[in-house]
């Protein structure tokens, strides 16, 4: 288990880890009742998925370990270099996957650059 801070009250809670396969457990804090998944600190996590020689699992693995990075920390947003190819394609597919699952609130893309698109994890 990970501890997880109250970004309200400062409280301390033992969070349960999950995965990707799930919906971030509903973790209220002790003292002043808010969902801990839910706080962020307004901060925007940043990483390029596709620059790098990535093959298109390799890819769509990094994707994975950012949004559950994002989650697991206190990010509001995730802004993903994805370029403009077949990764681009298969990661907004992804995305609108997570969408429906509940594990992301939106994406769109970071305008004017096409190759990159912002995700939203928490309001």
């Amino acid at each position: 288990m990970a501890e997880r801070h109250c970004l309200n009250c400062g409280m301390s809670a033992n969070a349960p880890r999950f995965e990707l396969d799930q919906a971030p457990p509903l973790l209220r804090c002790a003292k002043c009742d808010q969902n801990l998944f839910l706080q962020h600190d307004g901060s925007c996590l940043t990483d390029d998925i596709a620059h790098h020689h990535e093959t298109l699992p390799l890819a769509l693995k990094k994707l994975d370990r950012l949004l559950l990075e994002g989650w697991r920390g206190y990010y509001r947003t995730l802004r993903v270099i994805i370029g403009g190819g077949l990764i681009r394609e298969q990661t907004l597919g992804q995305l609108h996957y997570y969408q429906r699952q509940g594990l992301i609130r939106a994406y769109h893309q970071d305008s004017p650059n096409r190759g990159a698109v912002m995700v939203v994890l928490r309001d």
